[in-house]
């Protein structure tokens, strides 16, 4: 049997980062078993080996003594300049025993370089040794990795840094029905609410048909990116799901609305 599944291994980070692919790679690679999402009273209660994931980004979970927590960073692009993002991002990271870049065959070294250079920083502000980082290629974990050592983390020190300010926020999800739509104005759309207007949208999922395609058209956006791709759906889901945090759903219902044929 793997080390790996003899660990209780918590996976936190962004929406859209690509925690559900890393829990997958793990469980094929070495065997570790797979629970899915978690709560805070589920981890502190549970002491079983296996793979659970953190969905409330605005909350990070408080240190279990054994748990492994595994912050997961999508670097196939840079943070934007969003200082809200920014500080939810550090307040996962100032719990992390270790960091797992995804994604890596797709991220320049240059978006690489940059990541390093700020998760530098910000271990030097949160005044905490920087946690060793792996970088998941190709889908895989390196053939010789073992996972990560438990780190030593103060939460009265953290509680005291500017940096982790910001307060746990509710998640919302909006569902909007639609039939067939022009993916470049919806696009548009919720990329203006989101840079021009402020608005903090997390994640956009759906597999719609499109004037652009003639294939069906997945949606699987994140906190950073608009990502879509072929889908391998015969059917259209026949709505988009929009999450964020603080989000005007009467806005948004107008955008969705105006991209439709």
């Amino acid at each position: 049997m793997h080390i790996l599944a003899t660990q209780s291994i918590v996976l936190l980070g962004l929406p859209g980062c690509g925690k559900s692919k890393v829990a997958k790679s793990l469980n094929k690679q070495f065997s570790v078993s797979l629970y899915g999402e978690i709560t805070e009273s589920d981890l502190m209660q549970s002491t079983r080996p296996g793979c659970f994931e953190w969905q409330n980004f605005t909350k990070p979970p408080k240190p279990e003594k054994d748990a492994q927590v595994w912050c997961v960073i999508d670097v196939r692009s840079t943070l934007p300049d969003s200082s809200w993002l920014e500080g939810y991002l550090t307040q996962l990271l100032s719990t992390a025993d270790g960091i797992v870049f995804s994604f890596v065959e797709q991220a320049s070294l240059q978006e690489q370089a940059w990541w390093n250079k700020w998760l530098t920083q910000v271990f030097r502000q949160l005044n905490r040794k920087k946690p060793p980082i792996t970088r998941w290629l190709n889908q895989e974990f390196p053939s010789g990795f073992t996972g990560f050592s438990k780190m030593e983390v103060v939460s009265s020190e953290l509680s005291d840094n500017p940096l982790y300010e910001h307060s746990a926020m509710q998640i919302e999800t909006f569902r909007f029905e639609v039939g067939k739509v022009v993916l470049d104005h919806l696009l548009m759309g919720l990329d203006n609410s989101r840079q021009n207007l402020g608005m903090k949208i997390t994640r956009v999922l759906g597999v719609v048909e499109t004037l652009e395609y003639e294939n069906l058209v997945e949606l699987q956006c994140s906190a950073l990116r608009w990502d879509m791709y072929a889908s391998e759906s015969e059917k259209p889901t026949g709505f988009i799901e929009i999450s964020g945090i603080e989000l005007d759903q009467a806005w948004l219902s107008q955008i969705v609305h105006a991209s439709k044929l």
